[in-house]
This record gives structure tokens, C-alpha cells and sequence, in this order.
């Protein structure tokens, strides 16, 4: 999993821009996202998110945490994209 977790990692990094930040968090990927954008386009941005793993990594040996924060840390979604079945 830690391969495809690292994969993942590249490819959101490349299609979210560099103005957002991802990275390994503990065993999820974070993506760090400004204040405005966290208030703003967290759905869009989920949805985007969720599109891009299924589109380029359908198969995947494990449930993969997401957590979306903002760049104050001090607001933050965690959400789960289930394995392949």
C-alpha cells in the first residue's frame, strides 16, 4: 500500500497545482489547502480528489484516509476512499 499511497501522493500533488501542499500523514494522505478554499470549495475539491484516485488507481489493496485541512490547521475533514472489492 505504501507504493500506491506514494503514487496517489504524486499524482494529487501534480493535478491539485502547487499553491496546496500533500503529503503522507500517518498511514492517509494530507492535503493542505488554504483558509478560503477549505470554506469554500471543500466539496468540489472532494469530489475531485475522489474522481482522480478512481480514475488512476482503481484497484487498491486498502481503504486510503484522506484528510483535507486548512493552512491554519485549525480546521480539517477526514474522509475514506473504500479498497477495490
Amino acid at each position: 500500500m505504501e507504493k500506491v499511497r506514494a503514487n496517489i501522493i504524486q499524482l494529487l500533488q501534480s493535478e491539485l497545482g502547487d499553491k496546496n501542499l500533500v503529503a503522507p500523514y500517518r498511514d492517509q494522505v494530507l492535503i493542505n489547502i488554504s483558509r478560503a478554499d477549505f470554506e469554500t470549495r471543500l466539496g468540489n475539491l472532494l469530489q475531485q480528489v475522489y474522481r482522480l484516485i478512481e480514475h488512476h488507481h482503481p484497484e487498491r489493496p486498502d481503504h486510503l484516509g484522506i484528510v483535507i485541512r486548512d493552512e491554519d490547521a485549525r480546521h480539517e475533514n477526514v474522509f475514506k476512499i473504500w479498497k477495490s472489492v
